[in-house]
């Protein structure tokens, strides 16, 4: 019966309209319905995405009511969904590849992105879960789906760290692309001629999207895999250098800097100095080196705007914790590295006129409070290090036109025991993003912008 259904629908497709609600209805029942036989549940499931997988290229006005047929999926007994899940990842897998240019409603991508992350959970459907993944991220990341791609992708590489190691290394390269596209996204806006409420959309847009990556991001550099933590900090690193040319808002820097980078930074000090923290976070000093570099570099170069902002000193002070927590790990190299970044940030600080006898805010004085933290990180970092005549290394800086690079700790292969523990997937809400997202779809439906799909990986 339902093979005819799909027969009639297919060669009626003019009135699909018409032909669709009361086969949505039927369908809904057969897979909600209590005591309906197992197999007819499982066919109802892979012939509505298949449905989909036909008819949304040549009606993508009907797009709506079709994916809506993807909300009833999730609904599967639990049993049933575990039996047939091979069979939906590799649907749903042939549906992205066949339509997901017509799936332009973000419930429609949450729906999608769901499904893909629900078949996974079974082993083996895990790899072509993680290709369906894989073909949205690589071919179709829009603005309604980059959010949903990005928290997908974190699904996908914390389970792979846990339970398929064989594809933690595709799933990490998903992070390049995510990385990539939100560059590619931002340079494709410049010069499309736009208005200043739509300037003030896509600015604010861009920015919700860098602090969500940023996000992430650092939720994967605690992680127990120092793998896993190498390729989020990589991609931090390319991030914090991107974010001035994406034109990311001052405000958004500051708190991607004190609310999502400062706080594993000191978090994993801490636990390189404590016992045992070999066994949890294998050479967790190796991630906290590269952290100090993410930061470092991040207010080295958006210092200027950042000063500006009321939070700065708030910042600062969080800088200076962390900072210190590295040098007080009790490992020599984390010590030099968060001397090296703090003498630049004092320098670029001072040649600003920032970092001047009387700089407080109404609860701190931030002068005394700075050399404090700078003495008991190094005794080198005193106020004469700001003369170049009192420090030759700062005339030397000032000469060549840049400041002390900072030290690298060699990069140690990792010999990892992964814990056998329950993996829970990333439970909070999708944040505003999605709602700037939706505005900058309706901004692009309108024409006004060419969004470009591409960026280089």
């Amino acid at each position: 019966m339902w093979c005819l259904l799909q027969v009639v629908l297919l060669r009626n497709r003019d009135r699909l309209s018409l032909l669709w609600p009361p086969v949505f209805d039927h369908l809904s029942a057969i897979i909600r319905g209590k005591g309906v036989d197992g197999n007819l549940v499982a066919a109802a499931a892979v012939g509505l995405l298949r449905l989909c997988q036909r008819l949304l290229p040549c009606k993508p006005e009907a797009a709506e009511p079709l994916l809506r047929g993807l909300q009833l999926v999730p609904n599967l007994d639990p049993e049933v969904a575990w039996i047939n899940a091979e069979v939906i990842a590799a649907e749903m897998l042939a549906l992205v590849q066949a339509a997901s240019p017509h799936i332009k409603a973000q419930w429609a991508w949450a729906s999608a992105c769901n499904l893909i992350k629900m078949t996974s959970v079974r082993p083996e459907a895990f790899p072509v879960s993680l290709e369906a993944l894989r073909w949205v991220v690589n071919n179709n990341l829009t603005p309604l789906n980059y959010v949903l791609a990005l928290e997908a992708s974190v699904w996908f590489i914390e389970r792979a760290a846990l339970e398929h190691p064989k594809s933690k290394e595709r799933c990490l390269s998903l992070l390049g692309r995510l990385t990539a596209w939100l560059e590619g996204w931002a340079a494709s806006l410049a010069g499309a001629g736009l208005s200043p409420e739509q300037l003030l959309t896509f600015s604010n847009a861009k920015s919700e999207f860098w602090l969500y990556l940023v996000e992430m991001l650092a939720k994967l550099a605690e992680h127990p895999d120092l793998q896993v933590r190498s390729a989020a900090t990589a991609r931090l690193q390319q991030a914090a250098v991107a974010a001035e040319g994406l034109g990311v808002l001052p405000g958004s820097v500051e708190r991607g800097l004190r609310e999502r980078l400062l706080p594993p930074l000191e978090l994993l000090s801490k636990k390189v100095s404590s016992k045992g923290a070999s066994k949890d976070m294998p050479q967790a000093e190796v991630t906290v080196s590269e952290l100090v570099r993410v930061v470092s570099k991040a207010l080295l170069l958006q210092l200027p705007q950042l000063v500006t902002q009321p939070g700065f000193p708030t910042l600062w002070l969080a800088v200076l914790s962390s900072l210190s927590a590295a040098a007080a790990s009790g490992n020599e190299a984390l010590s030099d590295a968060a001397a090296a970044a703090l003498q630049n940030l004092l320098i670029m600080l001072h040649d600003m006129g920032v970092l001047q006898p009387g700089w407080s805010d109404s609860q701190h004085n931030l002068w005394q409070h700075t050399w404090h933290v700078a003495h008991k990180i190094s005794s080198n970092l005193n106020p004469q290090m700001l003369s170049p005549h009192v420090n030759p290394a700062r005339q030397q800086a000032i000469a060549a036109g840049g400041l002390q690079s900072l030290p690298q700790l060699p990069h140690q292969p990792p010999q990892i025991a992964m814990q056998q523990q329950q993996q829970q997937p990333y439970a909070g809400n999708i944040p505003s993003p999605v709602d700037a997202a939706a505005a900058v779809a309706g901004t692009e439906a309108d024409g006004a912008v060419p969004v470009q799909q591409q960026a280089a990986a």
